[in-house]
């Protein structure tokens, strides 16, 4: 990373990161648009890998979630596959119909 600039506000924007104080994504944001705007940044050709680097640091509870959620949502058990069909009336209504 060449840009000082950028590295000295990836520490601050990091350090409210951890103080829960700025999401993630935000500050990600942040990242990216200086990258934009900063003709240093614009011209370091190995600047993209460490942004990447640094979204990995970042993000990485997000990726054991994603992964643990996806897991789970290939099986959803059946609670009550051998039971027949309620063909019974709600609680709420007389049975011999609503009036």
């Amino acid at each position: 990373m060449q840009c000082k600039q950028l590295l000295r506000l990836v520490k601050e924007w990091y350090t409210h990161v951890r103080q829960e104080t700025m999401a993630p994504g935000r500050m990600m944001q942040f990242v990216d648009s200086h990258v934009k705007e900063c003709k240093v940044c614009r011209e370091d050709s190995g600047l993209p890998r460490e942004i990447e680097k640094i979204r990995e640091h970042v993000f990485p509870e997000l990726k054991h979630a994603k992964a643990g959620r996806a897991t789970q949502d290939l099986f959803t058990p059946d609670i009550f596959a051998g039971d027949e069909p309620d063909n019974d009336p709600p609680d709420d209504l007389p049975a011999d119909g609503p009036f």
